[in-house]
């Protein structure tokens, strides 16, 4: 645990007293940050009752503590300068960001994966819902879009293989070729068109290329007469390849849900 004097905005520590208010917050598994006076009154924050929490720091004189559950790269505490928490609770460390004089904690909702992006650098959550065997384009569009958020491009290999295995989580005697929905529409004609191995993303903050390469995707370009410009994941366990080329509207009749996500506000 590593404690400061600091406050949480809009926080009114009225109610549970508990003297060993840090110690409480290092035994609970899901505990963040335990926020305490010197009087002994005590609030806990939990990972999974917490998506956003900034701290402020104070002075001595205000009489009021944070302890954040942390692991330091020694034992040794750490210069106030250096002080950089991180949540090392569910699928992916979270590090606190310090602007000033405040620490913000921000993770994805619920059980949505965390994806930090470099070019440009902003964090997407992403997540696979299965809806029905054969669902449309349409059909998932309006899912995601029901609550809130969008069908989700991929801008990395990382990002659809993790896709793929979610997707297999979900459907584990999946058949080869069965998918899920993503965002990306190929703009063009013609497999001997190498603009033809690029896609548009109308999600707003998928950008590039760098997923849609040989090895983690395959392109067929046509089903039958049936021009293939739309994307999906794809279940083929057998491979390393993650993403396919299927029909945009009807869809192959193959696909089983959708990959929604958003992208978070700094």
């Amino acid at each position: 645990m590593l404690k400061i004097f600091g406050k949480i905005p809009n926080t009114d520590l009225e109610g549970t007293v508990d003297p060993d208010c840090v110690q409480t917050c290092f035994k609970a598994f899901d505990c963040i940050l335990a926020y305490f006076d010197t009087s002994g009154r005590c609030q806990l924050f939990n990972f999974n009752d917490t998506e956003t929490l900034e701290v402020e720091e104070s002075t001595k004189a205000d009489g009021l503590f944070v302890a954040f559950k942390t692991t330091l790269l020694s034992d040794t505490c750490p210069a106030h300068s250096l002080i950089e928490p991180v949540v090392n609770i569910g699928e992916d460390p979270i590090t606190w960001k310090k602007s000033g004089t405040t620490f913000s904690f921000q993770r994805c909702v619920g059980d949505w994966k965390m994806f930090r992006r470099s070019n440009p650098e902003i964090t997407v959550c992403m997540q696979v819902h299965g809806i029905k065997s054969g669902v449309n384009q349409t059909e998932a569009t309006r899912f995601c879009e029901d609550m809130g958020y969008k069908v989700t491009g991929v801008a990395s290999v990382e990002e659809s293989r993790w896709l793929k295995k979610r997707f297999l989580e979900i459907y584990p005697k999946a058949d080869n070729w069965q998918a899920i929905w993503i965002d990306g529409v190929r703009n063009c004609t013609g497999e001997n068109n190498s603009e033809c191995d690029k896609f548009d993303w109308s999600d707003r903050y998928t950008v590039g290329v760098e997923a849609l390469v040989t090895g983690n995707a395959w392109f067929s370009y046509n089903r039958g007469s049936t021009p293939e410009n739309c994307l999906g994941v794809i279940s083929n366990s057998g491979t390393s390849v993650s993403l396919n080329d299927i029909p945009c509207g009807r869809g192959s009749g193959l696909e089983l849900g959708v990959a929604c996500g958003y992208q978070m506000l700094a």
